[in-house]
């Protein structure tokens, strides 16, 4: 790849310093062909200057081009430069490059912009398409959308796919569920994949922490909008929706990463950096302390009595007892074990990493509390609950603000609910009822209002019923909003009511979704009804057992999981 990125940097180059260099003050007005070129035996009659000989293509770059260089044939080859081949082949290079998302969309950029300068470049079909594809990998959503707009426009065919492409929803290895393109749609799902790459920085790196209303519109994290444009373009060009097509826009809600209500954060693994005579002090450290300033800050921490010395069982990689953390408020401290890091993997901890490579750390793992009662399916079920206008925490209805009898949960924890005095009726629902709700999830809400649009006839196109790779995609949006019990209620009554019998993926989804909020109780039901009815039991599906039970610190249980699952169906997770 680093000869392709060459030759897409010299490309650059060579059209940087063409539009530098570029006259744009001369007369145009000559009788110049479609391609942009006049006979040269005219041309050099008027300037006196060119000949040419037997050998000598009769063609010539008109006056802009000469100010570039003298020599005819440097002109010659700038015309080739920048014609809509060359572009076109550039552009498709530069999506071969693999460059990261935010790059690519800078680099594609600034390539359009330099040849729309020179303004010497026309459109064409091939150019067209190429930067349509160029765009939707690099996630430039509007422009993707303006070049399906020109290609409908100029009327250039829906590009076909002459042979069946097998290709996954979202690149997720975990995704086994596999269609077909068909004909017309590859420049439409190229135009669906700028999307979800638009979408990248929330799957990345979303801020569980934020409401979903408080998220910009360029977040894309409700694509309603981009996804009716791209079913108009496509009834205005005849090309039919299929239910591949429908999955795929569909799993653009499912596109934005996990939200605050999917998730709970059992420990974090903190790194404690080692001293020479095997001292460490755990904790934070300090990162607005220079050098000086920090090896004082070392020195009263040690006279203080909180730096530890490694122990043997340290030294030779083994995990030790429970310890207490130093200042960071948590006793629950479990797991000690020395490795060896990069600096970069603790970088910014304190002081200047920049010269720490190779550094000894000691890593602790950090227990958190369990998660609240009413973000576990199994702890809710049907039970009636109740929440405040202000969107605090459910509790039971009728409750004192003690949680359910329960070993996970503790009588002063902060999921608890008390009851505001001045919230005279507070709505009891269900949690699938509160699921069920539009102020639940905007964009889970907007995900199902698009589907039940589309199975009645959507932007021009015919009604269609969505397959079991549709519905997989609305599972997953359930997941990565909370929604379980809706996700469970697709998985067990609406697709066996609708004749779609769910696929390993379907289980598999909501697998991972309850492993991360621990609800053990379903994982293992769940389980059984997939041994109950022959359902392909893969990697993924020993991957989240596993990690449903080690995030509730159940060590041996996952032990006997792997080997039990690996006995039954010779299945290892990955």
């Amino acid at each position: 790849y680093q000869f392709v990125r060459s030759a897409v940097d010299g490309y650059e180059k060579h059209l940087q310093y063409v539009f530098e260099n570029l006259d744009n003050d001369v007369d145009c007005e000559k009788d110049i062909s479609t391609d942009g070129v006049i006979d040269v035996a005219s041309f050099a009659s008027e300037q006196g200057t060119i000949t040419t000989t037997e050998n000598t293509e009769a063609k010539f770059i008109i006056d802009p081009f000469a100010n570039i260089h003298p020599s005819p044939e440097k002109c010659i080859a700038t015309h080739k430069l920048l014609s809509p081949q060359t572009l076109s082949r550039a552009v498709r290079a530069l999506t071969r490059c693999k460059l990261d998302t935010p790059i690519m969309s800078q680099r594609i950029r600034d390539i359009e912009r330099l040849v729309g300068k020179i303004g010497w470049t026309p459109i064409t079909d091939d150019l067209s398409y190429r930067l349509l594809e160029a765009n939707g990998k690099a996630g430039n959503v509007r422009r993707t959308l303006a070049l399906l707009e020109l290609r409908r426009k100029r009327g250039y065919p829906p590009r076909e796919q002459l042979s069946p492409l097998t290709l996954s929803y979202s690149g997720d290895e975990s995704n086994n569920s596999d269609f077909t393109v068909g004909p017309g749609e590859k420049e439409f799902i190229h135009a669906i994949n700028s999307i979800q790459s638009a979408q990248l920085p929330l799957r990345r790196s979303r801020n569980i922490y934020l409401h979903e209303s408080s998220l910009s519109e360029s977040s894309l994290d409700n694509p309603t909008r981009y996804l009716d444009a791209i079913l108009v373009n496509m009834s205005q060009r005849g090309v039919p929706l299929t239910s591949s097509m429908a999955a795929r826009m569909l799993n653009c809600y499912a596109s934005t990463g996990r939200t605050g209500k999917a998730l709970h954060y059992f420990y974090k693994v903190v790194r404690d950096p080692v001293e020479k005579d095997g001292t460490y002090i755990p904790g934070p450290q300090p990162t607005h302390l220079g050098k000086e300033d920090l090896q004082e800050w070392k020195i009263a921490r040690k006279k203080e009595g909180v730096a530890r010395m490694l122990t043997p069982a340290d030294e030779d990689g083994e995990t030790v007892g429970q310890v207490t953390a130093a200042d960071d408020g948590v006793s629950n401290v479990s797991d000690d074990v020395v490795g060896e890091v990069n600096s970069s993997e603790f970088e910014g901890s304190y002081g200047d990493m920049s010269k720490r490579a190779n550094q000894r750390t000691k890593v602790r793992m950090i227990m958190h509390p369990p998660p609240p009662f009413h973000k576990i399916p199994s702890a809710v079920k049907n039970a009636p609950l109740i929440q405040n206008r202000d969107q605090r925490p459910f509790s039971f209805e009728g409750s004192s603000g003690i949680s359910p009898s329960s070993t996970n949960f503790s009588p002063t924890s902060s999921s608890i609910h008390q009851m505001n005095p001045y919230d005279r009726k507070p709505k009891s629902m269900t949690k699938l009822e509160w699921e069920l709700e539009r102020e639940w999830s905007l964009s889970l809400t907007a995900a199902f209002a698009f589907a039940d649009s589309l199975t009645h006839g959507a932007c021009g196109h015919s009604p269609i019923e969505l397959d079991v790779v549709g519905w997989n995609s609305l599972i997953k949006a359930c997941c990565y909003r909370g929604a379980f019990h809706r996700a469970l209620k697709i998985l067990n009554d609406t697709m066996p009511a609708k004749g779609i019998q769910p696929d390993s993926f379907s289980y598999n989804t909501v697998l991972a979704g309850l492993a991360r909020v621990g609800d053990t109780e379903n994982l293992r039901n769940i389980l059984i009804s997939m041994t109950n009815k022959n359902v392909p039991i893969d990697k993924y599906t020993v991957q989240a057992m596993v990690d449903g039970l080690l995030n509730m610190g159940d060590v041996s249980g996952a032990s006997s999981m792997v080997q039990d699952i690996f006995n039954q169906h010779d299945t290892l997770p990955p």
